[in-house]
């Protein structure tokens, strides 16, 4: 292997010993082979290590050990290892095309980031795929500075992701760019955002070269934090700063985070319910009156465009603020 490689492929590892042989051998299956990979074990408790000791004979692997920081801090850590001229990171519970590498080099030229599309897999409890979805967006190249510059939709959606991106080292070293730490929430969209407003251009892949499993049981702990909703108005504030800079309307930009920080209430009222705390029911009241109430939450909900029954019954919601509603709601569907 060069000792300065083409491309450092960063895979965090924290208890993922029944996935991690598959997204290994993912990767060394690649068409382009100038890369190193660099798996940062983020203090894991099972196997997952013992999975891939038979990795280690390619002179392109590494393991790199360190106590449990969380999947930003792996990821920094990783950052700071890396030699490669490109960086990727890939989740340890996933696998990618064997082309990846090689499409993602053709495609990103001479620009800072390349953003592809992605296959939404879905799996039932044995593991077997019941569900395949493809989410892709046209081949096409987005400068800064342009007027109003016109994301579509798709584009939008593709951007919040680290897994479906090529970044130039160099690019995100002189702009000081890392992952926030000690967030386990909507940590890809806040790094993303200040990537994008960082960068002159966006270039577009249309190919999905990932996989993204969706599985009944992930690698997350289902445990509710009492800071979500605040890391969703963090995450609104960094997408704001990015879509400032690329010149959106302010109407476009209003609705972008309309439905943005919709979706972050939706979440965090639900799973208020659904995932375990040590919350009271006074409690859980006042939290979803906390969010309903919300100055940010009420400036943008006339902004919000519900394209469903069920989005239009939360947006009356949080518009005339019915928290005993919304309380009896979540009670009902959790």
């Amino acid at each position: 292997m060069n000792s300065q490689p083409k491309i450092s492929v960063i895979m965090p590892v924290y208890n993922v010993e029944r996935y991690i042989e598959k997204a290994v051998t993912s990767v060394l299956k690649q068409t382009f082979i100038d890369f190193e990979l660099l798996l940062i074990n983020d203090g894991t408790k099972d196997n997952s290590v013992a999975q891939t000791e038979r990795f280690v004979a390619d002179t392109r692997v590494q393991w790199h050990h360190k106590e449990n920081g969380g999947l930003s801090d792996a990821r920094n850590f990783g950052l700071q290892k890396a030699q490669g001229e490109y960086i990727y990171f890939m989740d340890s519970d996933d696998w990618i095309e064997p082309d990846l590498l090689e499409v993602a080099l053709q495609h990103i030229r001479q620009y800072d980031v390349l953003v592809f599309g992605y296959q939404l897999d879905t799996e039932n409890g044995n593991g077997e795929m019941i569900q395949t979805e493809e989410v892709t967006t046209e081949d096409t190249i987005l400068e800064k500075g342009k007027q109003q510059t016109a994301f579509t939709e798709k584009q939008l959606g593709l951007l919040g992701y680290a897994w479906n991106k090529l970044y130039k080292h160099q690019f995100l070293k002189d702009n000081q760019l890392f992952f926030p730490k000690g967030i386990s929430l909507v940590e890809d969209i806040l790094f993303n955002a200040q990537v994008l407003a960082k960068t002159d251009a966006i270039v577009f892949c249309n190919q999905a070269l990932y996989h993204y499993i969706n599985r009944p049981v992930t690698t997350l702990i289902k445990t509710f934090h009492a800071n979500s909703f605040a890391l969703y108005l963090q995450k609104d504030e960094a997408l704001n700063q990015f879509l400032s800079v690329w010149n959106f309307s302010v109407n476009d930009k209003k609705t972008v985070l309309a439905n943005s920080l919709m979706l972050g209430l939706r979440y965090c009222a639900n799973n208020l319910f659904a995932f375990k705390n040590n919350l009271s029911e006074r409690e859980k009241f006042n939290y979803l009156k906390m969010m309903l109430h919300n100055n940010r939450m009420q400036e943008l909900i006339v902004y919000y465009q519900p394209q469903t029954v069920t989005d239009k019954l939360y947006k009356n919601i949080v518009l005339h603020k019915r928290v005993v509603f919304l309380f009896a709601l979540c009670k009902m569907l959790k």
